[in-house]
This record gives C-alpha cells, sequence and structure tokens, in this order.
C-alpha cells in the first residue's frame, strides 16, 4: 500500500510541474500591441554648409570653412539662382527679398533659422509681401482719413 501511495504522489508531483496553464503573470500580462508601426520620423534639421548663403544684419554671408563671412559680391548657385549682396534673390526673372536668418544651400533649397526646409519659399514670399502691401495700404486709408477730416475741421473755423 505504500508503494501505491508513493507512486501515485510521484505521479501527482510529475503532472503538477507539467502543468501548461498558465502562471498568475502570464493571465494578467497584455499582449496586445500599442503601436506597430513606428511614428514617423521628424525632418531632419539642415545644418549649413560650405558654400551656403545667409542674409542677416543687411549683409550677405556665405558659409566658408565652416564659419559665416560677409561678402560684397552677388553670390551664383548650382541651380542658377543669383543672390545679390543687398539679398534680393533672382530665379528665371522672378525676384524676392530674402529674410533675415535664411539659409539658401548651394542647390537653391530654402531652410528656416531652425533648419527647417521651406518647401515653398517662392509663394510664401509673395504672400508675404502681398500681406505687407495691404497693411500699407489700410495704413494709407487711415492716415488719408484722418487728413480728410482735419482738412473740413480747418474749414469750418
Amino acid at each position: 500500500m505504500k508503494k501505491i501511495f508513493l507512486l501515485a504522489f510521484a505521479g501527482m508531483a510529475l503532472v503538477a510541474c507539467n502543468d501548461s496553464s498558465p502562471s498568475i503573470n502570464e493571465d494578467t500580462r497584455d499582449n496586445s500591441t500599442v503601436n506597430e508601426t513606428p511614428p514617423p520620423a521628424a525632418d531632419p534639421v539642415y545644418v549649413p554648409g560650405e558654400g551656403d548663403v545667409t542674409y542677416r544684419d543687411n549683409k550677405l554671408h556665405v558659409m566658408r570653412n565652416g564659419a559665416w563671412v560677409e561678402t560684397n559680391e552677388d553670390v551664383k548657385l548650382d541651380n542658377g539662382v543669383t543672390i545679390t549682396k543687398s539679398g534680393k534673390v533672382m530665379k528665371e526673372g522672378k525676384d524676392m527679398q530674402l529674410e533675415e536668418g535664411v539659409v539658401i544651400n548651394r542647390e537653391g533649397n530654402f531652410f528656416d533659422e531652425a533648419g527647417q526646409k521651406i518647401e515653398n519659399a517662392w509663394d510664401a514670399s509673395k504672400e508675404g509681401v502681398k500681406k505687407a502691401g495691404d497693411e500699407i495700404e489700410r495704413g494709407a486709408d487711415k492716415a488719408g482719413d484722418k487728413l480728410d477730416g482735419d482738412h473740413h475741421d480747418d474749414e469750418n473755423k
């Protein structure tokens, strides 16, 4: 009888060790995937290189040997864009004023001060000029209205 109990106990011990039911940790573990695709990579920040151009403090600068060097000459880029020493950018008969701190690389790509690419630099500059023109026109209208009011006041005296 002792042998039967011993064999039964040994058999139950073997079955218990080979139990394939999940443990407490496995039951509570979340096996779902939160995000299977990685988030899109941020656009890399552009670092100015040799021959790049920027306009700062009303002066044209060119990157030479890792430093911005003021230039007194117009700069012609690889894609035919010309930048005058006054910061005027000319391309295929179109021109625009280079904004403070904007960098143009040798291929003619525009980058803001933070190093982010400006996709539509030519269109963006046209929009900026249009807005500035609209503001000037509004200011002139207000000044004209004020002058007309003062003129009528003088006549009534």
